[in-house]
């Protein structure tokens, strides 16, 4: 009888759940890090993911207001480096820009071009905290939930190959696609994430924390953050977690990973650091008031 080690029997089992979803039963149990496969329908390379990411993120930085603050910059890029040096798609470059906006948010872009709202950054106590928020956006990335999405959607319109051929010669092509859509903005809040891409970020996320060196604990602290906010909007809905699995759904698939590792001793889960970012963060300036947006319209 061949013998089958701890780690191959959760793969098979991991993998015959995910089997599972695809027939439309249940949603995803991981027991140990998600493995990452390419989608036979997303046929970008690596370089052209990177171009369309950059594609959008110009576009992203006209229509939100970017904080630029040397302190704060350095500080959120050298932990999405840190985090993405211990993910599936190290390679990639990485960065990570904070919005001046109140509402919680985050948003991850092809090749690893990372948005987080000061909202979002608001609601996070500690160092930990903020590191399994960008993990899992980093996750994010890792799992090419966007591409995937944006090539589907390039296909089901026939615009696969403009774009393709636009990536390779700028020739305004992508640009006028977003915009056809609303803005950048418009489009990428129209590619809902599946509670399976949300479920496996998390774990993604919860793996580059506990190989960077932060404790992935983080996680359970951030969730409750986001049930405290939950309780208190009196049961409307959260706009930046309607696409994720419920919040106690999210905790307990934590709360399982954590009971397969060992964490370090040494875990980060705060840092002087941390305190004096969240001290800059406080001397920000208010988001400047814009008029309302006109809803996103499909133009094709």
């Amino acid at each position: 009888m061949a013998i089958v080690s701890r780690r191959e029997w959760l793969w098979k089992a991991s993998a015959g759940t995910m089997a599972a979803m695809a027939l439309g039963h249940g949603s995803p149990s991981w027991s140990e890090e998600p493995h990452v496969t390419v989608s036979p329908l997303n046929t970008l390379t690596d370089e052209q993911e990177i171009e369309l990411g950059r594609r959008f993120a110009a576009e992203l930085d006209t229509e939100q207001q970017i904080i630029e603050n040397p302190l704060i910059d350095a500080y959120l890029n050298k932990m999405i480096m840190q985090l993405a040096s211990k993910g599936q798609r190290p390679n990639l470059p990485y960065s990570v820009k904070l919005v001046n906006s109140h509402v919680p948010n985050a948003e991850s872009l092809p090749g690893g071009f990372l948005y987080v709202n000061r909202g979002l950054v608001e609601l996070i106590g500690t160092e930990d905290e903020l590191a399994a928020t960008l993990a899992h956006e980093v996750g994010h990335v890792v799992g090419r939930h966007v591409v995937n999405k944006l090539v589907l959607t390039f296909r089901a319109r026939a615009m696969l190959q403009p774009v393709l051929d636009d990536l390779d010669k700028q020739n305004g092509v992508i640009r006028k696609i977003i915009l056809q859509f609303g803005g950048a903005v418009a489009m990428l809040a129209m590619l809902h994430f599946s509670r399976r891409d949300e479920a496996e970020a998390d774990l993604l996320g919860f793996y580059e924390m506990l190989r960077a060196g932060w404790d992935p604990h983080g996680f359970l602290k951030l969730f409750s953050q986001f049930d405290v906010l939950e309780k208190s909007s009196g049961g409307a809905p959260i706009p930046f977690l309607s696409d994720h699995p419920p919040t106690p759904q999210r905790a307990a698939a934590i709360t399982r990973e954590l009971k397969q590792v060992t964490i370090p001793a040494k875990a980060t889960a705060n840092t002087v650091k941390f305190q004096v970012f969240k001290s800059a963060m406080g001397l920000l300036p208010e988001p400047v008031k814009t008029a309302q947006a006109a809803p996103a319209q499909d133009e094709q």
